[in-house]
């Protein structure tokens, strides 16, 4: 969970622990960077608006980086759909807005860890495909 406002982190901290997740939280984007490269995460919910390094750049840093494995990451803004499309570039796999749904986001982190089992699930079938031949 990325986001420079503290309230937010606390309330999606909660929410997600409260459901069985466990969770870890960066105030910037420079930290949730560091935090990616030294374990990446199964999703990542990053806010779009930060001061310093955005969540757009987040993600684009994050995507670029051929040395990370691939992480289902939702965007999470108070901008209009318009703006994200337009923003984002395909590069995130959901949208949630503010002010949070809470079961719109407990919702979509579940779907993204869905997407994140069966992209490994993909991964290690093509591997155990190729040993045998």
């Amino acid at each position: 969970m990325v986001d420079d406002s503290l309230d937010i982190l606390f309330l999606v901290e909660a929410v997600l622990q409260g459901a069985g997740y466990s969770v870890r939280c960066a105030e910037n984007g420079y930290i949730a960077l560091d935090q990616v490269k030294e374990s990446p995460p199964d999703v990542m919910v990053v806010d779009l608006m930060m001061p310093g390094l955005s969540g757009y750049d987040v993600i684009h840093r994050i995507r670029q980086n051929s040395d990370l494995p691939f992480i289902p990451i939702l965007m999470m803004t108070a901008c209009s759909f318009f703006e994200v499309r337009q923003e984002s570039k395909g590069e995130a796999n959901g949208v949630i807005y503010k002010p949070i749904d809470i079961d719109e986001l407990l919702n979509q982190v579940s779907f993204m860890l869905q997407l994140q089992q069966k992209k490994t699930e993909h991964q290690l079938s093509s591997t155990f495909r190729e040993k045998s031949a």
